[in-house]
């Protein structure tokens, strides 16, 4: 199932266990994996590569449950195609208490994505780069909630020097604050 990522706060954390971030925006993705990790402290980051080298033991680690944790995430960052045997055996489990998020920049033929597009329960959310527009938008709400006077002139030489990238401008706006 495809959503929006401003429609983030849609997801049910109890139906949809799988969830698919794709797209070259990092930043936004990391956004929206602290938006939906925040209430839960047990996240363990995996890269595919591990996984894939030791597949019965990243299963054995989720199936391994803590007496004082309700939920986990699971953060798979870097999944090409191969993890998909992977996401089959973990359904078959059918665990209640563990949500995994595959975060990677994939392409439109990859299997990875279309599988996550054509199943109900999984979601699959795009991440597509910021325009320069998304990026006034959001230096302006900055500033607006900092009171800080700023020019227009001197906002979009933040913004040209971002490169469009939203965690750089970030990085430039905290440096504006803390000075």
């Amino acid at each position: 199932m495809i959503i929006k990522n401003y429609e983030i706060n849609k997801i049910n954390l109890n139906e949809n266990k799988i969830i698919l971030f794709y797209g070259k925006n990092e930043g936004l993705k990391n956004e929206c994996l602290n938006l939906i990790t925040k209430n839960i402290d047990n996240k363990s980051n995996y890269e595919e590569k591990e996984i894939l080298e030791r597949p019965d033991t990243f299963i054995e680690s989720i199936l391994s449950k803590s007496l004082f944790d309700d939920k986990r995430i699971i953060v798979i960052k870097r999944a090409t195609d191969k993890i998909l045997k992977i996401l089959d055996e973990i359904k078959l489990k059918n665990l209640d208490d563990i949500i995994i998020i595959i975060s990677e920049n994939l392409e439109k033929k990859s299997k990875l994505r279309s599988y996550f597009e054509k199943d109900k329960q999984n979601i699959c959310i795009a991440f597509y780069p910021d325009n320069d527009q998304t990026l006034l938008r959001l230096s302006l709400n900055f500033f607006q909630k900092k009171n800080i006077k700023i020019s227009q002139s001197n906002i979009n030489l933040i913004i040209n020097k971002c490169n469009n990238d939203r965690a750089s401008l970030f990085n430039e706006l905290n440096k504006i604050e803390f000075f």
